[in-house]
């Protein structure tokens, strides 16, 4: 199950009336999770670049904020996005500001076994993190992993008065069987997790 069926069946299981919610997607990219979505759902997306079919409704840098008025959304969506921010809490705070139900966000952990290796014998992470001429406005800026994404949102909720779900997320069988491999074996989720998701929502 790829991220963007994860989200879309993640929202249908917690909001009853989620065939019909309103959802921002932020850093939307080519817009796919839209076609994971009810064909009744509002759906609309921005990004720092229109794409190449120019379906991106808002094109825009979240760093300068949100040109919506509070509580527009029911859910705002951002995925693998926060880590290309230069300011994570202010871009959680925008996001909280124009959405009514959650905000749901994932970030990807780095300190996962494959990056490890990757690194052991290559010498790098992958080509998002290289250091390359030229590399544009749209970069990761942050190395993220697990335990200090879990502290960080936990931070972000308890100061906002908010609470904060963590789902741990690989997006493959083959990551999937490597991770319950792993954790049988002892090892913490920063080790074998892809992806930490994070529901962030008001106190019920």
């Amino acid at each position: 199950m790829n991220k963007f069926k994860f989200v879309s069946t993640l929202i249908s299981n917690i909001d009853v009336s989620a065939d019909k919610a309103s959802i921002l997607d932020v850093g939307c990219r080519t817009c796919d999770l839209k076609s994971y979505l009810s064909t009744s759902s509002k759906y609309e997306g921005v990004d720092l670049f229109q794409n190449d079919n120019g379906t991106v409704d808002h094109v825009l840098d979240v760093s300068n904020g949100l040109p919506f008025s509070d509580r527009s959304y029911d859910y705002v969506i951002a995925l693998d996005l926060l880590e290309h921010l230069d300011d994570i809490t202010a871009g959680l705070e925008e996001f909280r500001r124009v959405s009514k139900k959650a905000v749901i966000v994932i970030l990807p952990n780095i300190a996962h076994i494959i990056f490890r290796l990757r690194f052991l014998f290559s010498g790098r992470i992958s080509g998002k993190y290289d250091l390359n001429y030229g590399y544009g406005k749209d970069r990761h800026r942050w190395l993220t992993n697990i335990e200090q994404c879990d502290a960080y949102m936990k931070a972000f909720a308890e100061n906002n008065q908010l609470s904060v779900k963590i789902i741990y997320f690989n997006d493959s069988l083959k990551k999937q069987l490597l991770a319950r491999l792993l954790g049988i074996l002892g090892f913490k989720p920063n080790v074998w997790a892809w992806n930490s998701l994070y529901i962030i929502r008001p106190i019920e």
